[in-house]
């Protein structure tokens, strides 16, 4: 499988991408054995590349024992674009994408997007809250487009398996105007991404109670959380807390889990 737009075609035109991409330097954001990110330029412009150099058996085998569901190439991230690029959820724009083997332990695969220019992550948006109150409209679009998202996507089969707060990044952060007007968010990191026909509800409780936990120490209220349990339900507070109860809990003790988990770590 290879996918090129055309300035990558051009650019690459008479080489092997897989090679090239091997050669590619930049500042790198993460690097373990099987897998590189990194930023790099092309022309003036900046794009981040996702290298997968295969797992091994080891490893896929440790993932199934532990009950988690390996990743093994490039795949899931593009296929989790695609598609919420179909349901008009805003994320990154690929350029070049190519996977090759049929070894699920040994694929090589890669991943290039867009740079997400002028965006901040909502962690880092959101990390003076306690000190500073947000405007009050500012928090209540931000509340009600991440219930949105969430919405969407789990309606139509997708669980991140990252979904936390600094995988949505903000655009024209400093615009508060522009933020009234026209807040947006784009939903990034998606290599673990799950897409099924039917989401089981344990995946949906995955990934709100990651959502929760990693909103837990920036000063939410009681109210707010409210307000994102009506928007991503679509119900009156009375009737979600009274029909989706065992949901909630689910996602308030596995929150409280990882919450607890990360403060024992420190």
């Amino acid at each position: 499988m290879l996918f090129l737009n055309e300035k990558f075609k051009k650019s690459w035109q008479g080489d092997d991408p897989f090679v090239i991409v091997q050669s590619i330097e930049g500042t790198v954001y993460r690097k373990v054995k099987s897998r590189r990110t990194l930023k790099f330029s092309l022309d003036g412009e900046s794009y981040f590349l996702k290298l997968h150099l295969g797992i091994g058996w080891a490893e896929v085998f440790k993932d199934l024992i532990q009950l988690r569901l390996p990743v093994t190439s490039a795949e899931n991230e593009w296929n989790a674009i695609n598609r919420l690029h179909e349901l008009e959820i805003a994320t990154m724009t690929v350029t070049a994408y190519g996977k090759k083997g049929f070894n699920p332990a040994r694929q090589k695969s890669f991943l290039v997007t867009e740079d997400l220019n002028n965006t901040v992550s909502l962690e880092e948006y959101c990390s003076d809250w306690v000190e500073q109150k947000p405007p009050y409209s500012i928090k209540r679009r931000l509340i009600e487009e991440i219930a949105r998202i969430s919405r969407e996507m789990h309606a139509n089969g997708i669980c991140h398996r990252d979904f936390y707060i600094c995988h949505f990044l903000l655009h024209n952060s400093e615009n508060v105007v522009s933020l009234e007007e026209n807040l947006r968010l784009s939903l990034i990191d998606l290599h673990r991404a799950l897409i099924k026909s039917n989401l089981g509800s344990r995946w949906i409780v995955k990934d709100i109670a990651g959502l929760h936990f990693s909103s837990m120490d920036i000063g939410l209220t009681q109210r707010d959380l409210f307000r994102f349990m009506r928007s991503y339900k679509q119900k009156s507070l009375r009737l979600t807390l009274e029909q989706d109860t065992d949901f909630w809990h689910q996602v308030s003790d596995r929150a409280n889990s990882l919450y607890r988990k990360l403060n024992r770590q420190k």
